[in-house]
This record gives structure tokens, C-alpha cells and sequence, in this order.
């Protein structure tokens, strides 16, 4: 029985299965439990393959890949996505990390004794959204972060601050209201223990990291903690421009999500890492709310640009020429696996897509439904199942 016929038997709902550990380190709108991408890639590629997700995200996919022994390259235009893929495969020295950790939070401790004078560009928003004491916490983190020396432990607190911060919030709905900016009542901002809820979610994010790495050496063998961090790469841009910056015929297997049309806001739903972020010390992560605004007005099926006349339209000629870039950089019998869905109110695109990727060289394999999980569906727009797509491509 080939990966095609072994594949077509599987429960893609995976009812029963959830993401935890380190894909469970910071939330992010219509990400697909880590079951599909590691069985996809379990099945169509080999350990050493090169596995591309063009629409990353919180990096799902690519903790996967580098899980099951291959090489990856995880693209996305939104920095926060990258920031969160490149903490989900940094895989820091443990010691290292709690070293850098007690000393972040022993300057928190000691500038949380002060006054601070707040002087963040985005104070008058915030103070919608924390009680005093909680922005008064987190600004302290934040500023005992931005002095850490070492980059890539910089950025992993950066993670994981950034994925507390809703938490930290007094707006205690689901993330939908975050996204539209629905701040808090007066009457409903309570205080959070933002040194607590950040020291417990680093202490989780190195146990789940380790977990992480440890896993990649079963299946890997030989090979140590700087060679498996060298099996991944991140490139924080749209998805087109970057494919043809990779080189020809070199991906065994593409597996991603595409962004669906007018259902979710990938980036106005990271706005609370947006604001916070925003200081010149963050600049080179180009986390500014300018950024913020230049990447919402272009982003690619966007729920908030689904009442443009020509949005779909627009939508449409984006994933005509993601399939072209695609088609590049698959090999020949390589494969393209996708997982898309739409919602039922908004006009279809599921069967546009699959006519633009058999049009732009690629045979469908697969076509399979599963269904999306209640507690998933509320932000999903009425999505209520995806199709899971297998192509192989043609030349």
C-alpha cells in the first residue's frame, strides 16, 4: 500500500488529539493541531528532506519537521509568527535560559520598586487594557528583556511574554474581542500577576523545549543541539517573494494552511504584541504599530478586508501566484499538502484553489474532510470542516 492509499484511510479530525507542550507555547488564530503536519510529513518526505510551510505561523509545521529528522524552511510576513516559530526551534541551553531568566527577573523585581515614569509610545492604550499594577509589571519585564546580551535568548523570553500578554489583560473573552479591539470595562480591570504568569509560562517553555529537542535526537541519532538547530530556517516575508529566493526543484514536500478567505485576521489578533513591543529597543523586529497597520491592509484574505468589492477577486490572483512559486521549488514527485477551509458565509474558494494548483502543474493525489472541534469553530467564521489536499507535482 503506497503513502497516498495509507494516508486516504486516516481520521484527519483527530478528535481526541490536541496541541500541547511546545506547540501549546503561544496562542494563534486557525493553527492546525500538530498531528496533521507530522503525519503528513511522516509519509511523503524522508528524514533529510526539505519540508517548506509558506504560511507558518506559530511554526507548527517546522517542530514537526525537525522532530522527524528534516530540514525546514518556515516563511510568514508576520513578525510575530516568526518570533514564536524561531522560539519553537531555538532549543536553549536549559541552564543557559534559567541563568538568563533569574536575571531578568531580579532586574524586574528591582525596577518594580520604582516610579517608573512611563514613557511607552502606547501608554494611554494599555492602561485600557491592564490594571496599573500589571502594566506596571510587565513594563519591567519588557525593560529587563530588552537588555539581554545573547539574541537568541532574548528572543525566546520575547516569546514567551508575548504569549501571556492576553492573559495578562482584563479582557477575558475569547481573542476575537482582542483582535477587534474590544477593550475592558472600567468596572472589569483586575489586577494579574503578569511576574508570576511570565515566570510559570518560561519555566513550561523550557520543559516543552527540552521534550522538544529530545525527541529530534531520538530520531536523529548522532547528531547534536547545534545541528538541529541548523536544520531550520525562518524568513519573515510574503510568501511568493521568499519561494523565489529558494532554489529550484530543492522542497520535498510543501505542507501549510493557507490563509482562508474572511475568516480570520492573523495579524490583528497579535495586537496587544503589537502595542507592547513597539520601543526602539525592538525595532529590528520590526514590531512597530506602523508595521502593524502596512501588514493588515495587505494581508492576504483577511476577515477585516472581506468587504472590499474586489477582495475575492484579489484573494484569488494571490493564490494563483503562490501555486506558480510553489510549483518552482517542489521537486518533480514531490508533493504539495494542504489543509484549507471556508467559511459558509462568505463565497467559496475551495474548488478555485484546487483548479489554480492543477493549472499551475500539480496532480491532486487526495482529497479528504475533516471536522473542526467546537471550542476551535467560534473564531473560525462558521468553518465548520476543512479539506486536507495532497498534490503531487508535475513537470
Amino acid at each position: 500500500m503506497d503513502a497516498i492509499d495509507l494516508l486516504s484511510k486516516i481520521d484527519w479530525s483527530f478528535p481526541d488529539v490536541g496541541n500541547t507542550g511546545i506547540h501549546s507555547l503561544h496562542w494563534y488564530p486557525a493553527t492546525y493541531v500538530s498531528a496533521i503536519p507530522g503525519t503528513l510529513i511522516g509519509h511523503l518526505s524522508a528524514p533529510g528532506d526539505l519540508v517548506l510551510d509558506p504560511f507558518c505561523g506559530s511554526g507548527t509545521t517546522g517542530v514537526e519537521a525537525i522532530r522527524l529528522g528534516r530540514k525546514y524552511i518556515g516563511i510568514d510576513n508576520n513578525p510575530v509568527a516568526t518570533l514564536i516559530s524561531h522560539a519553537k526551534i531555538a532549543f536553549p541551553v536549559p541552564s543557559e535560559f534559567s541563568r538568563c531568566l533569574d536575571q531578568v527577573m531580579r532586574e524586574a523585581q528591582r525596577l518594580s520598586s520604582k516610579e517608573l515614569k512611563s514613557n511607552h509610545p502606547h501608554f494611554a492604550e494599555l492602561v485600557d487594557w491592564y490594571h496599573p499594577q500589571t502594566l506596571h509589571e510587565i513594563t519591567c519585564i519588557l525593560k529587563a528583556i530588552v537588555e539581554v546580551d545573547e539574541d537568541r535568548l532574548k528572543d525566546c523570553l520575547l516569546a514567551v511574554l508575548s504569549g501571556v500578554l492576553k492573559n495578562c489583560s482584563s479582557q477575558g473573552r475569547h481573542w476575537g474581542w482582542v483582535c477587534d479591539n474590544v477593550k475592558p470595562k472600567k468596572t472589569e480591570i483586575v489586577y494579574r500577576a503578569a511576574f508570576s504568569i511570565f515566570m510559570n509560562a518560561s519555566n513550561d517553555y523550557i520543559n516543552a523545549s527540552m521534550f522538544s529537542l529530545d525527541e529530534a535526537y531520538a530520531n536523529t541519532p548522532g547528531q547534536d543541539r547545534s545541528r538541529i538547530r541548523a536544520r531550520g530556517r525562518l524568513l519573515r516575508e510574503d510568501s511568493v517573494s521568499a519561494m523565489s529566493k529558494i532554489r529550484k526543484n530543492s522542497v520535498r514536500l510543501l505542507v501549510t494552511s493557507p490563509p482562508y478567505y474572511g475568516v480570520a485576521d492573523y495579524v490583528k489578533s497579535q495586537r496587544l504584541t503589537y502595542l507592547w513591543f513597539d520601543i526602539p529597543q525592538l525595532d529590528h523586529l520590526s514590531l512597530g504599530f506602523k508595521c502593524f497597520e502596512k501588514l493588515r491592509s495587505t494581508e492576504a484574505g483577511a476577515r477585516s478586508n472581506r468587504t472590499r468589492h474586489d477582495s475575492h477577486q484579489r484573494y484569488l490572483s494571490f493564490m494563483e501566484r503562490f501555486f506558480s512559486a510553489a510549483n518552482r521549488v517542489v521537486m518533480e514527485d514531490g508533493h504539495m499538502a494542504l489543509v484549507v477551509g471556508e467559511s459558509s458565509s462568505r463565497p467559496g474558494t475551495t474548488e478555485s484553489i484546487i483548479h489554480l494548483a492543477i493549472e499551475s502543474g500539480f496532480d491532486m493525489q487526495m482529497r479528504t474532510r475533516r471536522e473542526i472541534q467546537l471550542s476551535r469553530r467560534r473564531l473560525m467564521a462558521k468553518v465548520a470542516r476543512e479539506d486536507v489536499l495532497i498534490f503531487k507535482a508535475l513537470k
